[in-house]
């Protein structure tokens, strides 16, 4: 769902706290951090609160109305998660390589520091998941993740079997390399490359996504977002792996479960004026482009 802030006339009204977020570890982060700052700096309408390059501080008390994260898709979902369940809204600038997420180049986001000085945007809620594994070995634990949840064989790589319930009632159990679980933002990640369709991100709607399945009658589901889903793994001592936003990685044992929810609250992220998702996939994806050498449609 997406809501416009509220905005007051420049002149009177007290500046934007802006945070920079970005992966200190990477170079050319550091010069699109320091051409963002600077450009901040140079309008009256916004107040640096602050540049955090690290990995590991906690974001939850972000001291900003929105927070810019300079680098990848990745440097997105890592932020998500730093952020728990006080998030600070977002606009990300892309130092990597897709930025779906972080789509906005260096040079567009300084040709838009008009429309974020006046506060002609919307923020836009996006679907988030809230993840918990619960196993008679360990404690349980609980992880958010904005992409998807996959539940994958590990090392040796065996086919695993891996059961699906929805709202307790069993649904089926799949067979073949794994099971992605996405969010609706999710949906054109891992969840895309293994065939599952796409879904507009204010949907509010899992996707249930196999990873070659050893049969040719399972395809990729989509349900209700309000809805818990719980994965199962059979076969003891085949072993698999819970990955989350493709950036945490949880060994599993046979019976451990895996309990998927709609997140709360949902993750905000800052839409300007004129971005759309179809032009998104089209522009990030090649979404619906002509193959190399084919000139398109005849005349």
């Amino acid at each position: 769902m997406a809501t416009s802030p509220e905005q007051p006339g420049a002149s009177g009204s007290p500046p934007s706290r802006i945070m920079i977020l970005g992966n200190g570890t990477r170079d050319e982060v550091q010069g699109y951090v320091e051409r963002v700052a600077e450009a901040l700096r140079g309008v009256p309408d916004f107040e640096l609160t602050g540049v955090d390059l690290t990995a590991d501080s906690d974001l939850s008390c972000c001291p900003a109305d929105l927070a810019v994260v300079v680098g990848g898709d990745g440097t997105v979902l890592h932020t998500v998660r730093r952020m728990a369940d006080r998030p600070t809204p977002i606009l990300g600038v892309n130092a990597g390589r897709l930025g779906f997420l972080a789509d906005l180049t260096i040079e567009t986001f300084l040709e838009r520091l008009p429309d974020l000085a006046a506060r002609r945007y919307t923020i836009e809620n996006l679907m988030t998941m809230s993840v918990t594994v619960t196993s008679a070995q360990g404690p349980t634990r609980v992880f958010r993740a904005l992409n998807d949840a996959v539940l994958r064989a590990a090392p040796y790589f065996k086919i695993v079997e891996i059961g699906l319930s929805i709202d307790g009632e069993s649904v089926m159990n799949y067979r073949g390399d794994g099971l992605i679980v996405a969010t609706p933002v999710g949906s054109t990640a891992h969840s895309l490359s293994a065939g599952g369709p796409i879904l507009p991100p204010n949907a509010h709607m899992f996707v249930v996504t196999p990873l070659c399945a050893h049969t040719l009658t399972q395809r990729p589901l989509v349900d209700g977002g309000h809805k818990t889903y719980e994965l199962v793994p059979h076969g003891e001592g085949i072993a698999t792996i819970l990955v989350v936003d493709g950036q945490i990685q949880i060994p599993l044992q046979d019976r451990d479960r895996v309990t998927i929810r709609r997140g709360d609250p949902p993750f905000p992220i800052v839409r300007l004026p004129g971005h759309s998702f179809y032009r998104t996939l089209r522009d990030k994806l090649g979404w619906g482009a002509y193959p190399a050498g084919d000139r398109g449609p005849r005349s």
